[in-house]
């Protein structure tokens, strides 16, 4: 996916909260979820990717949810990232993360 995409980020504590807000945001946006990484000990974060209208009514959509459902740590939408950050996300662990939702889904 190209560098031009703007990357939205949700960090919340708990796996409920985080698949309340990451359902939110693909749901709600032409988004794709790229990305769900542990932080640290109960807060996990979610990335998504999509353009930059897309992605603002993603996590604004997640934020929302994650509120209903637990504890929004942050949340941050990058317009224009940098490809070598936006490369970070094509990284192999990322890419199996995509075939296992594809395959949640049915898509794969």
């Amino acid at each position: 996916m190209s560098s031009e995409n703007a990357i939205g980020i949700v960090e919340t504590r708990g796996v409920v909260a985080l698949s309340a807000g990451v359902e939110a945001m693909i749901k709600t946006a032409d988004v794709r979820c790229v990305a769900i990484e542990r932080v640290t000990s109960g807060y996990l974060a979610a990335a998504v990717r999509g353009s930059l209208a897309a992605v603002r009514q993603a996590v604004a959509a997640g934020e929302a949810a994650i509120r209903q459902q637990g504890e929004l740590r942050s949340s941050q939408v990058y317009p224009k990232p940098d490809p070598a950050t936006a490369a970070l996300l094509d990284a192999p662990e990322a890419a199996r993360i995509r075939e296992v939702m594809a395959a949640l889904r049915g898509d794969g």
